[in-house]
């Protein structure tokens, strides 16, 4: 797949994160003190979309994912769907900053957003379905704590 490159997140896919991502998982790939990457997945509940430019996001105080971001400051977001591909390169311009009991909170600048979509090579291949969880409740709390940090 040609990836396309742009430097904000596009519409569609701050939607996508939103409100029509429904119970999808998405992937926060950090680095560790090993130069290894560490993936998380992530409900749509624990990303807030600041802006195109901006994102903030909840991780386990204690998790590694945490400590990646302390130390690296750099983290990629993969979002995978039915006809969606995305990577959104970011880096930490905030945190952590406490959110709830045992949960932080990192804001993020967007730097890159790779939009994958098939070649002519490729024909009609295409996603037709992404990460999902299941049976897992949502969390109001989390969503309400990211919306209601100040900038």
């Amino acid at each position: 797949m040609l990836a396309a490159s742009v430097h904000t997140i596009p519409d569609p896919v701050i939607s996508w994160i939103r409100t029509t991502g429904g119970d999808h998982a998405l992937q926060l790939i950090t680095i560790d003190g090993s130069a290894r990457s560490h993936i998380m997945l992530m409900a749509r509940d624990e990303i807030h979309v600041i802006s195109a430019q901006k994102l903030r996001v909840a991780v386990g105080e204690r998790s590694s994912t945490a400590a990646n971001l302390t130390m690296r400051t750099s983290a990629t977001l993969s979002i995978y769907d039915a006809d969606l591909a995305c990577i959104i390169k970011a880096r930490v311009v905030a945190g952590p900053r406490p959110l709830i009991a045992g949960t932080v909170a990192y804001e993020l600048v967007v730097e890159d957003v790779r939009l994958d979509v098939p070649t002519a090579a490729e024909g009609s291949a295409r996603l037709v379905s992404g990460l999902r969880f299941e049976g897992r409740a949502e969390r109001g709390d989390i969503r309400a704590a990211l919306t209601a940090l100040p900038s």
